[in-house]
């Protein structure tokens, strides 16, 4: 029934109204509300939007009036519209001849809060055609970011606090600055008018001023170009006192970053970077950002915000970020901030071509629009900056992302059709919709080869160009620029690119290949299964690109998938002898690979003899996989940590970088165990010292950029475990910078030398350090600096540190939770203080982090962190003591005590053969199996 109901709007959408059936018309719609009435239906299309804000930024309010023309497309005695602003003032309605149309007397309009609403009802029915809408409003700007829309934010100039505002409407917001068909299939020109304080700069919004008008004494009026058809979420504006700089060269190819005025300093790279990413996409899509505007000059500003709620937002023509993710400085931002703002502003300006060109049409598939700007964050970025290392840095940061969510049994698939209500919508801008997708668009194009996954590209939003896009307008290209490639045709005969595309984009989860290997024979077994962490596992099948090598002659390059797999099991032929094999050539493909125990067994020893002959891609992938493979009971912990002992002589960043957060994911859940918890820490160093060995405390002239992230992590880590070269040379560095005005430590090593340097301190080294914060200009060097606060082992400065995330306003309203969250990483003797804090403030915490949300964040952090049972039942005990007044937080924190306890579980069970196993790597071990397995027993007994 529903995808019948679907394929009749697809149409709908393209009809002509004079070519309305008398069929159709039997259907009898009498409004435009869809069931669930979230939702509207396309019998009525905007076509034209004039929005004028009256705009008070100091009185944080403005007053409103929308001006629609629709197009009608059947008989009608009601249009509804959404709206989420303070009041409805007037609605009037007129037809193409300019006649009033009459509305119902009374109630000619009336609004629904719990929907978002507003019903347009007219004194007897309507029939197709043109009407143009003119509804009159009052509105507020909210004062919380968090709740979005038009929204106030705030800055120091010196010692005086300025405001301005800004929206974010992105996905169900723009109803809250004017009534609009607030969906993405609802696309048409929009011309926006501010009339804003005279004291104030130049207003922004999508494309460029075209009149300023002076409407009265300290009142100016600025209307903006029309836009090209647009989605209502993608309007944006901005007043305050900003001020831009423009570095492009080129007149008709503006590129200009926006801020406060402090840190002008701080545009360079963001534009430098920007204009190429600009030029690399118009290139490989074949369609000039600059051209987009439907017979409009394109502008292509990018603000920098000190408030914001999400990370940035892909507004045509005017691109809103959090401040820390697009202003760079040259002595305070670190590398790892360097990257991502390049990241950042690849994947907002993919999102012109996917997304603002082409909209997906409904929330549901999120994918046509986030998906290809998450791949394109990368590979956008790395076309512009090779010596980024973006291309392989894509498999830790997107492909190992989604298959670790992937792994929950509740993953949702990339094609939602669950996506309803406004929670439901809020759900699915998820890892699936982000990572999964650009991991399978990877995927894909190993499949089809670069050339033809770009045809394809191209020809859909072509073919598309400022419309909306269905998922099978994808697959239709696809099928088309395959259908052109000879060799595809006959690599992979009678294969439908359509439907193995479908086939990942309609299946939750991700698979895991079993490979069994017949040492005698060569044969080679492989079955697929979904991979869960726990959970009864479903009996899906994917089709799976297959690409692997052997030991006998290993090439691990050739990238193109030699078949399909597309059954549950099958048998590959090989010679026979005593070799491993290796399938998903550098994490190509978006799925795990288990071998039977022998065939671990040998890639371990190769490992162990020459690392470097199986690729840091695969060796990344394969310690990421025994590490879930070990979480999931599919490998024996004996086996897993054979598998990682060669990460002694690692060095490498990709390698660690998937598997430490791993470690660090057994590490914790063996906490209560406190000598069991001390000797991992040990054996932990142990397998780090190689690497710290080869990486040194120094940074190296021109030294590749994984070099130094590499020794980034690996320092952050080995100081928290406590190792000794680390802490002396980062008090080193620590005390330098305390006792000289003129000394910076290196931009890079802030992280781990800040949080030495008051883990080791006292109460004066958490007052330098928070001096500098407060006075910083810079906000990624300050997130370093709010994380390292944190570190303080000196307990009245940790309270400080708490109160001050509520109450000093130069923390940001988007980092008050991350304070909370940060309190609880700095030590493991931070837990008792953070939740006395939280017992005491947690009304103040909602109230000032920015509502109940936020405080459901911070009440799951606890979960990795409750590791003592006095904790655990005293969290319990106060958690159903304020049931009531927790609110939605009661059950975030029954979700808390579960994990914490199955935390413990596990580590529990995991514990004897563990330490069985690490203990053999060393037979000079001075603490007894047999203290560790009474500690294990006795904590085990206490949990039944």
């Amino acid at each position: 029934m529903m995808v019948t109901f679907l394929f009749l709007l697809v149409g709908l959408a393209y009809a002509d109204p004079g070519e309305i059936t008398p069929d159709f018309e039997m259907i009898g719609y009498n409004t435009n509300i869809d069931d669930p009435k979230y939702r509207l239906l396309d019998n009525v299309q905007p076509t034209y939007f004039h929005v004028d804000l009256d705009v008070y930024l100091s009185e944080s309010r403005f007053n409103g009036i929308v001006q629609v023309d629709v197009q009608i497309r059947q008989n009608l005695t009601q249009i509804v519209m959404h709206q989420n602003v303070v009041a409805i003032t007037g609605v009037n309605v007129v037809d193409a001849n300019n006649q009033p149309v009459n509305l119902q007397f009374p109630n000619s309009f009336e609004t629904d809060s719990y929907y978002e609403i507003l019903k347009i009802n007219f004194a007897s029915t309507i029939i197709p055609g043109q009407y143009t809408i003119t509804i009159s409003y009052l509105g507020r700007i909210n004062e919380n970011p968090h709740d979005r829309g038009f929204y106030k934010g705030y800055y120091y100039d010196g010692n005086e606090k300025r405001e301005y505002a800004t929206t974010q409407f992105q996905p169900y917001h723009a109803r809250k600055a004017f009534p609009c068909f607030d969906e993405p299939q609802f696309k048409c020109p929009f011309v926006i008018s501010i009339t804003r304080d005279a004291n104030l700069s130049p207003s922004y919004s999508n494309m460029a001023i075209n009149a300023t008008q002076q409407v009265s004494t300290g009142r100016v009026r600025e209307t903006f170009l029309p836009t090209p058809a647009v989605s209502s979420y993608l309007i944006a504006f901005h007043v305050s006192d900003f001020v831009a700089t423009n570095e492009s060269s080129r007149p008709n190819r503006p590129f200009q970053i926006v801020s406060r005025r402090g840190p002008l300093d701080q545009h360079s790279y963001a534009a430098e970077i920007g204009m190429k990413i600009t030029e690399v996409m118009d290139e490989y899509f074949d369609i000039d950002y600059y051209d987009m505007g439907q017979g409009q000059p394109m502008k292509n500003d990018h603000i920098a915000l000190p408030d914001f709620p999400s990370g940035a937002m892909e507004n045509w023509g005017m691109v809103n970020y959090r401040e820390a993710y697009l202003l760079y400085h040259q002595n305070h931002t670190n590398v790892l901030d360097k990257i991502f703002i390049a990241t950042i502003i690849a994947h907002e300006l993919a999102h012109k071509w996917f997304g603002n060109l082409v909209t997906c049409f409904w929330w549901s598939n999120l994918w046509l629009n986030e998906s290809f700007a998450s791949y394109f964050e990368y590979f956008g970025a790395h076309y512009a900056d090779t010596s980024l290392e973006l291309d392989d840095r894509f498999i830790l940061n997107r492909v190992q992302s989604a298959l670790s969510a992937d792994a929950s049994a509740g993953a949702t698939p990339m094609n939602w059709t669950e996506v309803a209500s406004n929670p439901s919508v809020t759900a699915h801008f998820s890892t699936t919709s982000y990572a999964k997708g650009a991991s399978v668009l990877r995927t894909l194009e190993h499949f089809v080869g670069y050339e033809t996954f770009q045809k394809a590209l191209r020809y859909y939003l072509k073919d598309n160009a400022y419309g909306i896009g269905y998922p099978i307008d994808m697959y239709n290209a696809f099928r088309r620029a395959c259908s052109e490639d000879p060799t595809f045709q006959t690599t992979y005969p009678n294969i439908d690119i359509g439907v193995v595309f479908d086939n990942w984009v309609q299946n939750p989860g991700s698979p895991v290949l079993n490979v069994d290997v017949n040492m005698s024979t060569g044969q080679i077994t492989i079955t697929q299964e979904r991979f869960q962490l726990s959970g009864t596992v479903p009996d899906t099948i994917w089709h799976i690109p297959i690409t692997w090598t052997h030991g006998g002659s290993p090439n691990f390059n050739d990238l193109k998938p030699k078949f399909v797999f597309t059954n549950k099991t099958m048998t590959i032929p090989n010679e026979a002898g005593h070799r491993w094999v290796v399938f998903n050539l550098q994490h190509s493909g978006l799925y795990r690979v288990n071998y039977d125990d022998h065939s671990w067994e040998m890639l371990a020893s190769q490992l162990r003899r020459n690392r470097t002959v199986i690729h840091k891609l695969n060796r990344a992938q394969m310690t990421n996989d025994v590490m879930f493979f070990l979480r999931a009971g599919k490998i024996s912990v004996r086996r897993a940590f054979d598998v990682l002992s060669f990460l002694k002589d690692e060095s490498d960043y990709y390698v660690w970088n998937g598997v430490l957060s791993q470690l660090d994911w057994v590490r914790r859940r063996l906490e209560h165990l406190p000598r069991a918890h001390e000797e991992f820490n040990t054996y932990l160093l142990e397998l780090l010292e190689g690497a710290i060995q080869e990486l040194g405390y120094e940074e190296r002239a021109n030294e590749a950029i994984s070099t130094t992230q590499s020794r980034m992590q690996i320092m952050n880590y080995a100081c928290q475990l406590g190792h000794e070269g680390c802490i002396s040379d980062s008090l080193e560095k620590w005390r330098q910078f305390r006792n000289s005005n003129n000394y910076l430590v290196p931009k890079n090593a802030r992280r781990y030398v800040y949080c030495t340097g008051l883990r080791y301190g006292n109460a004066s080294d958490y007052q330098f350090l928070f001096q500098k914060y407060n006075t910083s200009e810079n906000t990624a060097d300050m997130v370093v600096m709010l994380r390292t606060l944190a570190c303080t082992r000196d307990n009245a400065s940790l309270s400080h540190y708490l109160v001050e995330s509520m109450q000093n306003d130069k923390i940001r309203v988007h980092d008050k939770t991350n304070a909370f969250s940060f309190a609880l990483l700095g030590n493991q003797q931070n837990v008792p203080i953070v939740l006395d804090f939280l017992y005491r403030n947690y009304a103040e915490m909602r109230q000032s982090y920015g509502g109940q949300a936020r405080l459901d964040v911070c009440v799951s952090a606890l979960a990795t962190h409750l590791t003592n049972f006095e904790h655990i039942v005293a969290f319990q005990a106060w958690l159903y003591r304020e049931q009531v007044a927790l609110g939605t937080s009661f059950n975030s924190g029954v979700n808390v005590i579960n994990s914490a306890l199955n935390n413990i579980r596990w580590g529990n069970n995991v514990a004897p053969d563990l330490f069985t196993t690490i203990r053999n790597r060393n037979a000079s071990a001075t603490i007894s199996v047999s203290i560790v397995l009474l500690a294990v027993a006795l904590v085990a007994h206490v949990f039944q």
